[in-house]
């Protein structure tokens, strides 16, 4: 949640030109260390020609099976010569520890090199916030059979105001502030506040959360906040979690274990734009205007054992227990005619719903990846798992143990990944069931289909679909199309239903260097609908441009401003709207794991 401000100017093309001159006179004329550096950005690529520079030192384009005989850490400030800010600036940033970077290492001086274990201690830092660029590179060692690693990573500012945004034509949407340290005394411990506003309310609250405790494996995570209604200032409740584990934090991980505890208790609002929709009931004359609004109050515990197995090919077995509570009450309905209060109730209240259910799932996956640029960010290196990936889970309920239903639950998700030269092709196909007695059943059927073309002159073509239909939906749950997202140019929350289908193109250009910071445009066409009969979509359509901005120095994320325009019969095409916000249009489809350390309310 947390989305990083950056800073923003103007670079000349000649510096990206005496960079690659200086690479190639530190890394030598060889085929082989262009190969070797043809995966990364112009960005890391200078990164990587300075740090070798400072330090004497020449790529080893064949280390494997070679002896490790130093291990260097390279922490390169937030602020250098890349971008206009004054260095001295770092001085209120704490630069992450060296034996924080060490120790997420899964290789050590004086072991053969082996490229899997540097691959896979890479992607663990890329996954950690605190950090942007992240290297590993071999130089040549002291003898032919020798090779030096040389880590290098480059923190995101620590001391920060951490925001995200989402407004369209000059309308807040949604705003969160988070100023917080995000790395205390350099040893990536999170302490902040926490400010979220919608158009009809606003929390406030406070977050702590450390990764590796005490320095071991296990993490945990508080927060707290208290909701207020911003019309009336009245109390609207609050939201929190407690999470404490230790996840499967490499390959040859055997055991990970987690517990939470999540809590929301707050009034839930549907928005078109910044207004609470209306509902207007078909049993009465005229139009009731009933605000779609409820309060909602939700509880989740859980705990989680996994025994993981396999090093290529990978089986994780999770045993565990989890209770979960849905109450939602509709108080607006008491002055209405009970015609339109019942209707109401049928149709857009969730229904109350109480589960406490052991499970046992099982998630096999390839651990082979892709190292890509240009995907979802922008001059960084990406990694995406190819071949497959698999979740099932089974969950079983009764109501004499308290549950609200007694039924057995069932989850399954299945996605493959195939590499298309530097780009790829992920289908995927889930299924969520509850087989309930007395015929309250609840079912969801998924499927999605991403292809990311390879890099050709002017950038790449994204093409991405998604399907969802709750073809059995007693819980009563809706999907909202329309905004920022999916759809753009309409307003936010325009459409929602059982069902959903969303269509996306988007040809996005390869960035272009500026000051460090990375820019990149985009052209998009959008087609979707929801509704709750999948028999009765009208596919809405929509095209714009966008604007795509990347600092490395405050975070991975891009941040993203559409302009998109409605191209469908009975919506005005023209101004649009603008939305501003962080984080490409739509995500990239995944198999979603569950695990009680990541669980959402």
């Amino acid at each position: 949640m947390n989305r990083r401000l950056g800073l923003f100017s103007a670079r000349s093309a000649a510096l990206a030109a005496v960079k690659l001159f200086v690479l190639a006179a530190i890394l030598g004329p060889t085929h082989q260390a262009e190969a070797e550096l043809a995966g990364y950005s112009t960005l890391e690529q200078s990164v990587i020609a300075e740090q070798l520079g400072r330090r004497g030192l020449r790529l080893e384009t064949r280390p494997e099976g070679k002896h490790i005989e130093a291990i260097e850490i390279a922490t390169v400030d937030v602020f250098d010569q890349r971008d206009p800010v004054p260095d001295f600036v770092n001085v209120f940033h704490a630069t992450t520890r060296e034996h924080v970077i060490r120790r997420e290492l899964l290789f050590e001086a004086g072991t053969p090199y082996r490229a899997t274990l540097v691959d896979e201690s890479a992607r663990n830092l890329r996954g950690i916030p605190q950090l942007s660029i992240v290297l590993i590179v071999a130089a040549r060692g002291s003898a032919p059979d020798r090779v030096r690693l040389l880590v290098i990573t480059k923190d995101v500012w620590s001391l920060r105001l951490n925001w995200q945004v989402q407004s369209a034509n000059g309308h807040l949407n949604y705003l969160v502030l988070n100023p917080s340290e995000e790395n205390l005394l350099g040893l990536h411990a999170i302490v902040g506040a926490l400010f979220v506003l919608d158009p009809a309310s606003y929390s406030l609250g406070l977050t702590l959360a450390h990764r590796r405790l005490l320095g071991s494996h296990e993490q945990a995570a508080l927060s707290a906040s208290f909701v207020r209604n911003r019309q009336t200032g009245a109390a609207e409740g609050s939201f929190g979690e407690f999470r404490y584990g230790q996840p499967l934090y490499s390959l040859g991980t055997e055991w990970s274990w987690g517990t939470s505890f999540l809590w929301r208790r707050d009034v839930a609002r549907r928005f078109v734009g910044v207004r609470v929709a209306t509902y207007d009931a078909v049993a009465t004359p005229g139009d009731d205007r009933i605000p779609e609004q409820y309060d909602r109050d939700r509880l989740y515990g859980g705990y989680q054992l996994v025994r993981s197995f396999g090093q290529r090919f990978k089986y994780d077995l999770s045993l565990g227990m989890e209770a979960e509570r849905r109450a939602y009450v509709a108080a607006q309905l008491s002055g209405l005619d009970r015609r339109a209060a019942a209707e109401f109730a049928q149709h857009e209240l969730p229904v109350s719903d109480q589960r406490i259910s052991p499970f046992a799932q099982l998630h096999a996956h390839r651990t082979d990846y892709s190292a890509l640029i240009e995907v979802e960010t922008l001059g960084l290196q990406e990694n995406y798992r190819r071949g497959h990936d698999l979740v099932l889970r089974l969950y079983p309920a009764s109501s004499s143990l308290g549950s609200t239903r007694s039924l057995l639950g069932s989850l399954a998700e299945l996605s493959y990944t195939v590499s298309i030269g530097d780009g790829l092709l992920r289908p995927l196909v889930a299924s969520q069931m509850q087989y309930a007695a007395h015929g309250r059943d609840d079912a969801l059927l998924e499927g999605a289909l991403r292809f990311v073309s390879p890099r050709f002159g002017l950038g790449r073509l994204v093409l991405d679909g998604i399907f969802l239909d709750r073809y059995r939906n007693y819980l009563n749950r809706r999907f909202v199309l329309g905004g920022d997202s999916r759809l753009r140019g309409y307003a936010v929350g325009a459409f929602q239903g059982a069902s959903e289908l969303a269509l996306s193109a988007e040809l996005r250009t390869t960035s272009i260097d500026l000051f460090s910071a990375q820019l990149g445009a985009a052209a998009f066409y959008d087609a979707g609908d929801a509704n709750d009969e999948v028999r009765r979509f009208q596919l809405k359509q929509g095209a714009g441009l966008g604007l795509r901005v990347l600092f490395p120095e405050f975070d991975r994320i891009v941040l993203r401003a559409d302009w998109g325009l409605p191209l469908s019969s009975g919506y005005k095409t023209l101004p649009g709207a603008l939305f501003v916000s962080f984080g490409q249009a739509f995500a990239m489809p995944a198999v979603d794991v569950p695990n009680v350390l990541s669980e959402s309310l």
